[in-house]
Parts: C-alpha cells; sequence; structure tokens
C-alpha cells in the first residue's frame, strides 16, 4: 500500500498517544505570536501560543496543537481538524528549573533536546504599561538576536513564552531588534487548570517514529538542512526508509501545481543560523 504524505504548506505532522495523564497549572498565559515566516516576507503573521505554568514545570506550546490534543482524545483526527488547527511551526517547550526539552518533528522524525539555560538579562530602569500592568525593561542576546522584553514584578513567574525565562517577572512582551519575532500577552489566568503532560499527545503521528533525544548542535543541523530542501526533496528524505513511493496530496489557499524542485525559500527561525 501506498504510503499517503499530507504537506499542508509543505510541513508534515507526527507524534501522538491517546493515554493521559493530567496535572494541575498555577497560571495560564496566551501569547499573540507576530512572525515573518520568511527571511524575504513583507507581511506579518500572528497565531496564539499559550504557556501553562505550575510549581513543578511549565508546559508553552501552539493552541492548534493543544486542539489536536483535545481531539485525539475523543476520536481519531481529520483531515479538516488538520487543516483548522494548523501551525506555521510544531514545537513544544517543557521546562523544569534551568532546564529545557524542545521536542520537535522535522519531517517524519521526531527529536527531542535538554537544554541548561543561564540567560543573561540586562536590567534597564525603563517602564510600561502593557494590558493594565506596570512593566519593566530588559534586554538580551539570545540565539543570534537582540532580544527587547518587558516583565511585570507583580506576577511571579520566573518563566516566559518559548525558552525565555530568569527575569524577576512573568515576561509580558518580547521581541527581537528586526522585529521577526514578537510575543506579546493576550490574557493571563490564575487557578487550577487540567492539562496533559504527555507530550507525545500535542502532536499528530501515524506510525510515526518515537522522539528520539539529539545533541541540541545536531538537532539544528538537520533542520537547516530540512529548511533548504525543495519540496521533492522533503518528501524523498521523509520517506527514506519506505519501500513504496509516497503519493503527494498538497492542501493550502494557494492555487496551481506545486514546484516540487524550487528552491525553497528561506525561513526564520527563532534561533538565527547565521
Amino acid at each position: 500500500m501506498k504510503k499517503i504524505i499530507i504537506y499542508l504548506l509543505t510541513i508534515s505532522f507526527c507524534g501522538f498517544s491517546q493515554k493521559t495523564t493530567n496535572n494541575k497549572s498555577d497560571f495560564w498565559i496566551s501569547y499573540q505570536l507576530y512572525f515573518k515566516k520568511f527571511s524575504t516576507s513583507e507581511s506579518t503573521q500572528s497565531v496564539i501560543i499559550n504557556l501553562i505554568v505550575n510549581d513543578q514545570a511549565s508546559l508553552f506550546t501552539f493552541e492548534g496543537m493543544m486542539n489536536f490534543n483535545k481531539i485525539q482524545k475523543e476520536r481519531e483526527l481529520a483531515l479538516d481538524d488538520v487543516l483548522i488547527n494548523k501551525s506555521p511551526f510544531y514545537f513544544l517547550i517543557q521546562s523544569k528549573g534551568d532546564i529545557v526539552e524542545h521536542f520537535e518533528t522535522i519531517g517524519s522524525d521526531s527529536y527531542v533536546f535538554k537544554e541548561k539555560l543561564n540567560h543573561n538579562w540586562k536590567l534597564i530602569s525603563q517602564d510600561t504599561i502593557i494590558r493594565g500592568f506596570n512593566c519593566k525593561k530588559a534586554t538580551l542576546n539570545y540565539g543570534g538576536r537582540v532580544w527587547t522584553a518587558w516583565y511585570n514584578p507583580e506576577i511571579p513567574i520566573t518563566v516566559g513564552p518559548y525558552k525565555f525565562h530568569g527575569l524577576p517577572g512573568l515576561i509580558m512582551s518580547i521581541s527581537d531588534s528586526e522585529n521577526i519575532f514578537s510575543f506579546i500577552v493576550n490574557e493571563v489566568k490564575r487557578g487550577d487548570f487540567t492539562y496533559d503532560s504527555k507530550i507525545e499527545d500535542y502532536f499528530v503521528k501515524d506510525g510515526g517514529k518515537p522522539f528520539e533525544s539529539i545533541n541540541i548542535d545536531e538537532f539544528y543541523k538537520i533542520r537547516k538542512k530540512f529548511s533548504e530542501m525543495s519540496l521533492n526533496e522533503k518528501i524523498k528524505y521523509s520517506n527514506r526508509d519506505e519501500v513504496a513511493v509516497p503519493t503527494l496530496i498538497v492542501q493550502g489557499d494557494s492555487s496551481g501545481k506545486p514546484r516540487l524542485n524550487s528552491k525553497p525559500k528561506k525561513e526564520n527561525f527563532i534561533e538565527r543560523f547565521e
């Protein structure tokens, strides 16, 4: 039987289990992420991301991935579910103290690596108001970019969006100096929130490989290499262990047939590869 690979804007998905482990959360923070997908992009896209925090750990991922998790507890995902909840990126960050675990899929492969972060923030004597909260300023050099953050000391959370943590208060807003990526708080809720702590449940998987532990440098090499492949090369790479020839199904708003061998646009990632 031919293996059918569904590419949604040349992105593939993997990773789920139906067993659920629930934790209680002290904070649920919703962020709006504004970003430019490619280095040549003139327009800015936007997506909702959630940060869930308790006294033991934090979980950071996209709202669409959280919707996958909810649906898969009730039934199998349909193509419409994937189309409605598709996200420009598919990764999840779990933090425990200063150790973060980064889960991400590349093609049909699932990777996880651990990273110990000791951000060297520069606190600046400057104030502003964001979403009605008094915030203070801080700057950071991370991942080849210069970041400016505004944090609220009245909310005692040292973790923030993505891998930004270590400030004496919740990060309400953070953006890089080129305005490629910008996170801003939508809403902050406090209480007991049930969430699934089994990481695989936030991804979509159909007989794919389990998460493979990998060195951080090797991970970024693989992701960079994959991002520079043509669509045809990505299909071959994702099915390199398969005997059958895959069938390509392209779903999206763009008209016309896909250009399988055309050179892909250079993607922007939070960590700059250059």
